[in-house]
């Protein structure tokens, strides 16, 4: 059954959701099924962050990878079909027993294996993956340098180390004021790339490669956000709303996404 709904005169199907959600700069996303990502959204869209770390990341068939953070799976799931690796699935707050069906309704149980653990207290040997990634997820346990201390060891030497989490452009002393409505409690740990480069840096366990803003990421999240809403409207839903004013209200461009990746030392 095809889910429709209306906004003011506007009517949101599943077909209009897709070609609201079909964007250019991440052709492999855009393949997904719309409903589906939607569905299962926990922020933005962690597919189309999960391509766009790819993008300067690229990984190879057989590797072992962590997605650490990986909410409902969804972004381990586009790794493990789009790239033939083998993934480690792990969150905190969803179970892995609800993550188990996500995966095995996509058919990737013998690949993506849905793990239940704290950032802080892996239990994985030394060396084991060749990446580890983290989508929209290690600002809320990375922010402090002994994070990176536990999870380096668990990487091969010369393995890769790839973030995307929201950020800013450059840092601030204060959160702006026109943006002052819309601050949330954890909002203060939304940094710049040189940021994340200082703090990924200090202890020297890592090479950084990479530290920049997702190019017109700030735009997509707004698309992504805005849909939701929309979509959720149409399904007599109510919409979250406020992060999509405060985007729109972000007049100077300071919101957008920090990607990272490093290499093992």
């Amino acid at each position: 059954m095809i889910a429709v709904g209306v906004l003011g005169t506007m009517t949101i199907d599943a077909g209009e959701l897709a070609r609201r959600l079909s964007v250019s700069r991440y052709p492999r996303s855009s393949r997904y099924d719309a409903v589906w990502l939607v569905e299962n959204m926990m922020g933005p869209c962690s597919v189309w962050l999960a391509e766009a770390l790819t993008n300067v990341m690229p990984l190879l068939p057989g590797e072992r990878v962590m997605d650490l953070g990986c909410g409902k799976a969804m972004s381990s799931i586009f790794l493990a079909r789009e790239f033939g690796v083998k993934v480690e699935a792990i969150d905190l707050w969803i179970g892995a027993e609800e993550n188990a069906a996500r995966i095995s309704n996509a058919g990737l149980s013998d690949v993506v294996t849905a793990v239940h653990s704290d950032a802080t207290c892996l239990d994985f040997p030394e060396g084991h993956f060749d990446a580890i990634i983290s989508i929209d997820a290690y600002h809320y346990f990375g922010t402090e340098p002994k994070l990176l201390g536990s999870i380096v060891p668990l990487l091969k030497p010369g393995g890769r180390l790839g973030i995307v989490v929201p950020g800013l452009r450059t840092e601030v002393e204060a959160w702006p004021d026109h943006l002052a409505p819309w601050w949330q409690e954890g909002f203060e740990t939304f940094h710049s790339p040189a940021w994340w480069r200082q703090l990924w840096e200090h202890e020297g366990l890592v090479h950084v490669e990479r530290a920049d803003i997702v190019p017109r990421g700030a735009d997509d999240w707004l698309t992504w956000t805005a849909t939701c809403d929309d979509w959720a409207r149409a399904q007599g839903r109510s919409p979250y709303e406020l992060e999509a004013e405060m985007l729109r209200a972000d007049r100077d461009g300071l919101l957008g996404f920090t990607r990272l990746v490093a290499t093992r030392v």
